[in-house]
């Protein structure tokens, strides 16, 4: 049995998600909740402080931390978390579900969730703290920064590249080669052929920039 033992931060859906990836593991010998709030506790895994408790919870022997906190609207939070823990001694590793196929070659930042079913290709590099949810498809050589959130059955063709804070929303199909920039949002079941710029909300098929 591990002697490590982990942090989630938040326990909304996200919580489950990962919660579930990693139940059935050895990999940590305990695990607890850290909210700011009156939230439940997610399947038996106790809550056992708020942020504040952080450097003391630390001081006790907890090792690793994760951010279960999901990016639907807007990835603030998470970015708000990921800066806090920088500054932290916290190791921030990567969570993988047994049933995801990644290629040896694929470099993945810390912190980051890749779920169930996911597919991720050869070449690809993937930045620290994003999320790669349920049924991903993300072909070879494609580029995914720091706090982005793929969600569920989304496929991005080889050579896509997806800048930091941008959520793309289920379903969506992006063309390979496309480029999308920081900080905006796809909506669901879009069909991505042309760029998308940092700073926007687009949508559609094909996916066009609305605000």
């Amino acid at each position: 049995m591990s002697s490590k033992s982990l942090l989630l931060l938040g326990s909304g859906g996200h919580c489950k998600s990962v919660s579930d990836s990693i139940r059935n593991s050895e990999e940590y010998e305990k695990i607890g909740i850290v909210v700011n709030d009156d939230s439940e506790p997610v399947f038996d895994i106790p809550i056992v402080g708020t942020d504040d408790d952080l450097p003391r919870l630390f001081n006790e022997g907890w090792t690793d931390v994760f951010i279960t906190v999901g990016s639907i609207g807007s990835t603030a939070v998470r970015q708000r978390l990921y800066n806090m823990l920088k500054e932290m001694p916290f190791n921030m590793p990567v969570i993988m579900d047994s049933s995801a196929i990644v290629a040896r070659d694929v470099q993945i930042g810390k912190g980051t969730y890749i779920g169930k079913g996911v597919i991720i290709g050869s070449g690809t590099r993937i930045g620290d703290s994003a999320i790669i949810n349920t049924g991903a498809i993300i072909e070879h050589d494609c580029c995914i920064e720091e706090l982005c959130h793929v969600s569920t059955a989304v496929t991005l063709c080889g050579q896509v590249y997806v800048g930091a804070n941008t959520h793309v929303g289920a379903g969506t199909v992006v063309r390979q080669s496309i480029s999308i920039g920081s900080d905006s949002v796809i909506g669901i079941g879009s069909v991505v052929v042309k760029d998308i710029p940092d700073n926007v909300t687009a949508y559609g098929n094909p996916c066009r920039v609305v605000e």
